[in-house]
């Protein structure tokens, strides 16, 4: 149904795509099944979507509601990405008050991944995300909700751009679709990676595009808002977009160019403003946004296959050096047919399960016939960059493609719409689009049932828990010795000791923003006179040693005397373990 739900889950996918294959097998044996059922949910949504403002609280309420009432059986989720955890620290970093944090008492034991420590504390991502998650932590005292609120807003902006392209019914349907396939179950719902807020930019993009011939003043300012939001989580697909709003009103607003473009460039201008004294108060440079700094510290994430490779050679951190190698071997893959085939098919596979999946798919019969649509051609064209964009990059995560979904479901309701029509005279479309919606529905509700089932007679279904398991959230051996600190009286400090064999993809050195201030911080295992200065630094602690692969605590004997003893037994054991 979606990608952390396909991904995890290979039985679940089958079970997905043989429910759509009923609804289609059922759409030719019985067309006519369930059809005054079927007219009267869609009169009555076709009601509601005649007014706009209804349509959009709607499609914002739908995810939102659903997500809401399976909270029970689908708790929040608990990050586990490098990503995640940049992410959760720029949200803390906002909640506190700050654009930055101080740099932490010897900081070298602070690195970690997608974090920054040069001129400040901080996260080299965007702050977009972090925005919003800042809100929902201030708000609901958990970040997570931010998430949550972003993807109901997302469905939203999807339904008012569309309508702008589509009769009222169908742009519903097309918010609905993605509320249905990217929204409730979705990887950007359910983690905290980023990509609803993305897709929001893209969409007030698209739909202040249609609208500025009616509305030229307020659409330039919603287009400009929404450049500044893409600009705000995901630059590089900001600048197509920017392309994109430039040639459109350059071509359609010749003779109203002022009118269209003045308050669209006033709107820029305060937004890259807003976002240079960001840029500043991270890196210390206005014109060095912290992403390009951090790939030119640690040397991730690593470059597009057309760009030179982002090459760093001094790493105080194995694990660090580790990550930036795994990553610049993926890279160095570019030259090899093989490996070249093998990452396209990957990238088009999770694609298709994130964006399309079984009960969407049917529908993609008729993209051939879409570009003599000369209403959808422009739209065919300005995708095309997003392709080669993420076509020349060695792996895909959803969010790379946010700020296109808006065009996605474009497409995607446009090949609804012929294949509705499609075989009239035996209605076998209109009853093809009828029961993959109802079992798109139903696999939703199949999923909440099985997992209610197995919580309420655990052990009773063990086939249903097996297939449910992989959705659900999973504590990883460094969430068990948090559980384990938090129920201790005092501060911890917890120093990680990594074995050489260490998969780089497990790290443990991620701390909220206030790293003095903190009930538990992680800190990674330098050399003994490093270890003793950060000891002292952090007067208060409780001083533990933790390995990252067991999960194992000690209790180093004096402190920084036990830890001089930890390095020696380590130096001791690595020259037996030489060649």
């Amino acid at each position: 149904m979606t990608y952390s739900i396909l991904i995890s889950s290979k039985q679940l996918q089958t079970a997905l795509e043989i429910l759509a294959l009923i609804a289609i097998a059922a759409a030719f044996i019985a067309p006519r099944l369930g059809a005054r059922f079927f007219r009267a949910v869609e009169s009555k949504l076709k009601t509601a979507a005649r007014k706009r403002r209804t349509a959009i609280l709607l499609s914002i309420a739908l995810p939102l509601t659903v997500r809401v009432l399976l909270l029970p059986l689908f708790e929040m989720p608990i990050p586990y990405v490098h990503d995640e955890f940049s992410y959760l620290l720029m949200a803390d970093t906002f909640a506190h008050g700050r654009v930055a944090n101080p740099l932490p008492p010897e900081r070298k034991h602070f690195e970690t991944e997608y974090v920054l420590l040069n001129h400040s504390y901080a996260s080299q991502y965007q702050p977009g995300q972090g925005l919003v998650m800042a809100a929902g932590q201030l708000i609901a005292k958990q970040p997570w909700w931010g998430v949550w609120a972003s993807t109901g807003l997302m469905c939203g902006a999807i339904c008012w751009a569309l309508s702008y392209f589509f009769p009222p019914g169908w742009a519903l349907f097309g918010a609905l679709i993605a509320a249905l396939q990217f929204g409730i179950f979705g990887f950007w719902m359910n983690s905290y990676f980023g990509g609803a807020v993305t897709a929001c930019g893209g969409a007030l993009v698209f739909g202040a595009l249609l609208r500025m011939r009616r509305k030229p003043v307020s659409s330039s300012i919603l287009c400009g808002a929404g450049v500044i939001l893409l600009f705000a989580t995901r630059p590089l697909e900001a600048i197509i977009w920017t392309c994109g709003a430039l040639a459109w009103i350059a071509v359609k607003f010749r003779g109203t160019l002022v009118r269209s473009f003045v308050p669209f460039a006033a709107v820029c201008v305060l937004g890259f403003g807003m976002l240079a004294w960001y840029d500043y108060r991270v890196t210390n440079n206005p014109l060095d946004p912290p992403y390009l700094e951090g790939r030119m510290t640690y040397g991730t994430p690593q470059s597009f296959w057309w760009q030179p490779a982002a090459v760093v050679t001094q790493f105080d951190n194995p694990q660090l050096r580790k990550n930036y190698l795994n990553q610049l071997a993926y890279w160095q893959r570019r030259t090899s047919v093989k490996a070249l085939w093998d990452s396209t098919w990957r990238r088009g596979r999770d694609f298709w399960r994130f964006f399309i999946g079984p009960f969407l798919t049917p529908a993609l019969l008729f993209l051939a016939v879409l570009w003599r649509d000369r209403k959808i051609r422009p739209w065919l064209l300005i995708s095309v960059p997003f392709v080669l964009d993420h076509a020349t990059y060695h792996a895909w995560y959803p969010q790379q493609s946010a700020s296109e979904a808006i065009l996605i479901v474009l497409l995607l309701t446009q090949c609804w719409r012929h294949l509705r029509v499609w075989w009239r005279r035996r209605r076998c479309g209109l009853a093809m689009s009828r029961n993959l919606i109802a079992g798109f529905s139903l696999g939703i509700v199949l999923i909440a049932c099985g997992r209610a089932a197995d919580l309420s007679r655990p052990g009773k279904f063990a086939t249903v828990h097996k297939v449910l398991t992989p959705l659900l959230p999973q504590l990883r051996t460094r969430d068990r010795v948090i559980q384990r600190l938090e129920s201790l009286p005092g501060k911890q400090l917890v120093f990680v000791y990594y074995a050489p064999s260490h998969p780089a993809i497990d790290e443990w050195v991620f701390n909220k923003a206030d790293i003095p201030g903190s009930q538990i911080v992680f800190a990674r295992l330098m050399d003994a006179d490093s270890d003793a200065r950060l000891v002292q630094a952090m007067d208060g602690y409780n001083v533990w040693l933790v390995d990252s692969d067991t999960g194992q605590l000690m209790r180093p004997a004096g402190s920084e005397h036990g830890l001089e003893l930890v390095h020696r037994q380590l130096e001791t054991q690595a020259k037996r373990d030489a060649p």
